[in-house]
């Protein structure tokens, strides 16, 4: 929705809401002028930056001293990671700002290696080549890069100089010198790669806005985070079952890869004869690689303190959705592959014989009904099925080939493929693609249209109209300093602002889906709360309405999905009232 904006003419933040910087807008926004609006083409790039991201990783851990099985066994398990995670976790700006990091993480690792590796190219380095300004300044466009898909990557280019400043700057005759020459280049590269952005954002007439954002919004949904983080504490180690239980025993190795390389250590002890670091003379040779030179413990090092850091920010400051953990667990994996440990086979094997347990469940009843018995979250964590493992969604592998679906048969796919629960973020494709007709069948035009809640925004690129209100997730907008002192003054109050300038505005779409809340994973319970239309066709709310004075729930419907009994509700406007 950004990048169509940007499009059309419109001027981010100030047409449309949006919490972070605007890089990952401006890649979209490049995608849809190429491609216009294609899915498959996001997609693309998407596994193209994935690819990237995993080739960096792979690079590293070599360095590190990665035997050719473990790096094998490390591309392995990425393929069977990645592509079967949940849809919000593709083409996520987590994701995207880790290719230009790693990239810099890469520069500099070489930097801090010498002759002992090849060049990323493969060729050979040129004498004298570690300019310690001129590098540093190409590290600092990537991370820039990296910034302006998320202020986040800001934190892991930080601690990779702390990690490589004595290494980089011991070789030098002024090391001090050295050392603020190396810094100096890479804030100079990030405030070159700042310039244009920001240069952007004035001429474009987004500034005021997006300081507003920044200077207002984001303290509060800081806050919001906060409150959240008992949530994360609950979710840290199922994000990705059974991947993410890694963190467990990556953790302790990552602090003892950073311990053990030694990284206060100048680069003249790479020159040494291969010895034990600090920690690896006395742990277990079974445990431990000791014949790991100075040069591969300093990758290890580097690799795992990218590892630690990225996690925490992750853990500590953002919130509680799974696409903020897919660089850590790919980093997990490029942990354990420096230290040539085969790790991906565990995971592997855990779900050989938890998707195996499913399989046989589907030709034994008694087994079926004892996995179908146990709780929810119970099957999730700890008895995956992987879905290279489920026929129900094989047998769907030649649909997705079919080019000549109309909208409507890929819409129902769509939801047959679909892997989030039921979540009022989460689209019901063939549903909001009969809201999309209904709407067009009313000849609506730009502004006309509101999507209340999370998820019915998408009709907006169905219709390819301009939305009647900036907020795209209008809950998250609504939700942000909910529980403060100030309640609502910055979320709910400012969005019923917005609300009464949107006198165009004719339709706002309800999503039930919202209401289902209470019934949390019980499908009869959510089946029941959307009910049947309580006075059709006059009234096509259900039975069970928690807000019905509210907006939206108190304007007259005029259409309901599934024949009346599904989950999204047109409403026509006819006041706003007096309150949210």
């Amino acid at each position: 929705m950004a990048a169509r904006n940007l499009l059309h003419g419109g001027t981010h933040y100030k047409d449309l809401f949006d919490t972070n910087l605007p890089g990952f807008v401006w890649a979209m926004t490049v995608l849809r002028w190429l491609f216009g609006s294609s899915v498959i083409a996001v997609r693309v790039v998407d596994l193209v930056v994935v690819l990237g991201v995993v080739l960096f990783i792979d690079r590293l851990a070599k360095w590190g001293g990665a035997t050719l099985a473990t790096r094998w066994w490390a591309f392995a398990g990425a393929a069977l990671f990645y592509p079967f995670t949940v849809e919000m976790s593709h083409a996520q700006r987590d994701t995207w700002m880790a290719l230009p990091g790693l990239a810099a993480v890469a520069i500099r690792v070489r930097r801090g290696v010498g002759e002992t590796v090849p060049s990323l190219s493969g060729a050979p380095r040129p004498p004298n080549a570690d300019h310690p300004f001129r590098r540093s300044f190409c590290e600092g466009l990537l991370w820039g890069a990296g910034v302006w898909m998320k202020p986040h990557i800001a934190l892991i280019a930080l601690a990779v100089w702390l990690l490589t400043a004595r290494r980089l700057a011991g070789e030098h005759k002024q090391p001090w010198r050295a050392a603020g020459l190396d810094l100096l280049g890479n804030l100079l590269g990030g405030i070159a790669i700042a310039i244009p952005g920001v240069v952007w954002l004035v001429a474009s007439g987004a500034w005021s806005d997006f300081l507003d954002v920044f200077l207002t919004w984001n303290p509060w949904y800081m806050k919001l985070a906060r409150q959240e983080f008992d949530w994360r504490v609950d979710q840290e180690l199922h994000w990705f079952p059974p991947w993410s239980f890694g963190l467990i025993v990556t953790v302790p190795l990552a602090l003892f890869s950073v311990i053990d390389a030694a990284l206060w250590s100048s680069r003249a002890a790479a020159t040494e004869p291969p010895r034990p670091g600090p920690l690896g003379r006395w742990l277990p040779r079974h445990l431990w690689d000791k014949q790991a030179g100075a040069d591969a413990r300093f990758v290890r090092g580097v690799l795992s303190g990218v590892y630690l850091v990225w996690t925490a920010q992750a853990f500590f400051i953002q919130r509680g959705f799974q696409y903020a953990h897919v660089p850590e667990t790919l980093l997990m994996i490029g942990v354990w592959t420096s230290h040539r440990w085969a790790w991906v086979p565990l995971m592997l094997a855990w779900l050989t014989v938890t998707s195996g347990l499913w399989i046989v469940a589907e030709h034994n009843p008694n087994l079926k009904h004892e996995l179908d018995s146990l709780p929810v979250k119970t099957r999730q964590r700890y008895l995956p099925q992987h879905l290279i493992t489920d026929t129900s969604r094989l047998r769907l592998w030649p649909e997705c080939w079919r080019f000549n679906m109309s909208d409507m048969e890929r819409y129902r796919l769509w939801d047959k493929l679909r892997l989030h629960p039921p979540h009022e973020a989460s689209i019901s494709w063939e549903e909001i693609g009969e809201v999309a007709d209904f709407l067009r069948s009313q000849d609506v035009k730009d502004g006309e249209v509101i999507a209340w809640f999370d998820s019915p925004h998408a009709v907006y690129l169905l219709l390819d109209i301009k939305p009647g209100i900036r907020f795209m997730h209008v809950y998250t907008a609504i939700s942000i300093a909910v529980n403060g002192d100030d309640s609502g003054v910055i979320g709910r109050e400012k969005v019923w602002d917005e609300l009464q300038k949107a006198t165009g505005a004719k339709y706002v779409i309800n999503d039930l889906e919202w209401v289902t809340l209470p019934a949390g994973d019980d499908p009869q319970k959510r089946a029941a709360m959307l009910g049947p239309p309580r006075n059709p066709p006059h009234d096509l709310l259900p039975v069970f309405t928690p807000y019905p004075k509210e907006f939206p729930f108190n304007q007259p419907t005029v259409f309901r999905s599934r024949n009346g009994t599904g989950r999204y509700i047109v409403h026509r406007i006819v006041t706003l009232g007096n309150s949210p």
